[in-house]
């Protein structure tokens, strides 16, 4: 757990200068043109720092032992807390009282949520919904980069295809090298007289083509993934 004062001081940096960044972003605009959600946020900002610090006699009238009344919905609670603990010890620095589990999750929820710019503005039932979706929007973002990832590669196959065969000779004239360029298969008109086999018909040969070629390509991310898991050692092990 962070110590408090290291952590106001940190928090406080990053609030003035985000703060500074908007004020300067929108130094000369007019009022009343600033989005709104920039004048919230920069409100936001300005009641952080003025809550940040606690007036000594509000420390001095509050109890040094705070009492917690136990019950068996609160002790359930607990236990899955202790057990959470207990698969992440770092967290905790190995103490896992009852002390020490309740003063984390305090810690935790201020430092994370209360004076998070992104989580300290959502109501209750944003912020539960925003935890049960953090799963799924980071699966979204990998899936986003796989397409991206894809369509940048068919992008390149298909240019790389349309070049390629620009420059295929249809035949060359052996006494005078004069070369024969045929019309480029991809092409409409092409298409519209003879049609083209696709991966989707399993009794051409391009379809069985890509079905081997799919083989070979699990096959070698199962062995870059072993690479990965062995350090870089596979080719060592398997030439044992």
């Amino acid at each position: 757990m962070k110590d408090a004062i290291e952590f106001k001081t940190s928090q406080m940096k990053a609030l003035i200068k985000r703060r500074n960044v908007l004020n300067k972003k929108y130094d000369t605009t007019l009022p009343e043109d600033i989005p709104l959600d920039v004048k919230s946020e920069l409100k936001f900002i300005d009641k952080i720092l003025q809550e940040f610090d606690i007036d000594e006699e509000i420390f001095a009238k509050q109890g040094k032992t705070i009492n917690i009344k136990n019950s068996r919905d609160e002790e359930w609670y607990f236990q899955q807390m202790k057990h959470w603990a207990e698969r992440n010890p770092r967290s905790t620095n190995g103490q896992f009282g009852k002390s020490t589990l309740y003063r984390f999750a305090l810690h935790f929820f201020v430092e994370n949520i209360a004076l998070n710019a992104n989580n300290a503005r959502l109501n209750y039932s944003e912020l539960a919904q925003k935890v049960t979706d953090a799963h799924s929007t980071k699966s979204d973002s990998k899936l986003t980069a796989q397409l991206a990832n894809v369509e940048n590669l068919l992008g390149f196959l298909l240019t790389m295809q349309q070049r390629q065969l620009e420059y295929i000779p249809e035949g060359i004239n052996l006494e005078n090298g004069f070369v024969k360029y045929a019309i480029n298969p991809i092409n409409p008109t092409e298409f519209q007289q003879f049609g083209t086999p696709t991966e989707l018909n399993p009794n051409n040969e391009l379809a069985q083509s890509y079905e081997e070629y799919k083989k070979i390509r699990s096959r070698d991310k199962q062995l870059i993934k072993k690479y990965h898991q062995t350090g870089g050692q596979l080719d060592m092990v398997e030439n044992v």
